[in-house]
């Protein structure tokens, strides 16, 4: 596996060791699980939801995991501590009876994205099992060669019928009208954002209607988003030539600021559970 640990530290098993020239990766030659963190103002954000989909995935695959939610969670904070993390993100990789936990860069969700949206670029490949969250490298590597050569955000995933289900790294949504759509539930990674969204959706009253929409069907929506653990809500501005009117989508700018709420909330309540 590819290095790619940012700062001074990471924890190895519980254990401080240093980024610089640590051979931890080298030792990860297989498709390993991994959960990606979202630290804002220190906090791990929706740590709990995380920790079910890491479970739920070892259970399907037949493994044990063999250090327990407080370990991890001890784990990350200690990480928080060491390399004195405020807003960042922290990647936790389940390799055998190695736990691997290390703050990660991604490219940073900005105002501007927010505000215009971000362009996006169709890419055919349909998963195996959307519902496992194993890091496989092969696809991340295609999927990131695509997305320089097209100088998208992200890579919608198109299966052999049309459909668009999901991004390589994000839910997938279309708004119509004063309505959601999303591929059904079972055919998508359920992500974090994901249920957290069904949450959005009933406390604004909005209504989520589960269906495919296919590239044919691009022309028939008003509004496209992608919510994900790294990216929060993130409209879109362009599906390859069909363009989006993202400044004057009420329905998406609402679902942002709902977002928002949701995290500060969550914040709130964990800095109280801390003192």
């Amino acid at each position: 596996m590819i290095k790619e640990a940012q700062g001074k530290y990471l924890i190895l098993n519980g254990q401080v060791e240093e980024v610089e020239e640590n051979e931890s990766f080298e030792l990860i030659k297989e498709e390993p699980q991994y959960e990606v963190f979202v630290v804002v103002d220190s906090v791990v954000m929706f740590f709990e939801e995380h920790m079910a989909r890491l479970e739920k995935t070892a259970d399907k695959l037949g493994l044990v995991l063999t250090r327990s939610r407080e370990d991890i969670e001890k784990d990350l904070y200690k990480l928080i501590k060491l390399n004195d993390l405020d807003k960042s993100l922290i990647k936790l990789i389940v390799y055998k009876d190695k736990y691997l936990v290390y703050e990660h860069y991604d490219r940073p969700v900005d105002q501007e994205d927010l505000d215009q949206g971000v362009k996006v670029a169709i890419f055919d490949y349909e998963r195996q099992d959307p519902n496992l969250k194993i890091l496989r490298h092969e696809f991340k590597r295609e999927v990131a060669k695509f997305m320089i050569d097209t100088d998208s955000f992200e890579a919608l995933l198109r299966t052999k019928d049309g459909e668009l289900l999901e991004g390589s790294r994000t839910n997938l949504y279309f708004t119509q009208g004063d309505k959601v759509i999303s591929a059904p539930a079972d055919r998508v990674l359920r992500g974090i954002t994901r249920s957290r969204m069904e949450k959005i959706f009933k406390k604004l009253n909005i209504d989520l209607e589960e269906k495919v929409i296919r590239d044919i069907d691009l022309v028939k929506v008003d509004g496209a988003f992608l919510s994900g653990t790294t990216v929060g809500i993130l409209p879109i501005k362009s599906i390859e030539s069909i363009e989006f009117d993202v400044e004057n989508n009420k329905l998406i700018k609402k679902l942002v600021q709902g977002y928002k709420d949701l995290q500060a909330a969550y914040i709130k309540e964990k800095k109280e559970s801390f003192s």
